[in-house]
């Protein structure tokens, strides 16, 4: 089973796996079959770092976040997911 996100732009493509794979960077402009990966390469570090931060911006946007605010408890689960305010039983 495999979990991936890719951020594509006329001049990189960032492909982030879930799990524990590495990352994939790849120069569009001078490598168009995608076979250097770059993303272990000290002078793209910036370019990586800006992809995966894009990434988790769009992650936190518009993923389910239904349980992100609520609390399980003995007594059952408490807060946003339960249809109460955080801090409410």
């Amino acid at each position: 089973q495999c979990n991936l996100a890719v951020i594509r732009t006329e001049h990189f493509k960032y492909v982030h796996f879930g799990g524990n794979l590495p990352p994939l960077l790849f120069d569009l402009k001078s490598d168009p079959g995608e076979l250097d990966n770059l993303a272990a390469d000290p002078g793209h570090l910036t370019v990586r770092l800006e992809f995966a931060e894009r990434l988790l911006a769009w992650r936190a946007e518009h993923l389910d976040q239904s349980l992100a605010l609520a609390e399980l408890t003995e007594n059952g689960l408490v807060g946003h997911a339960a249809g109460l305010p955080p801090g409410h039983t």
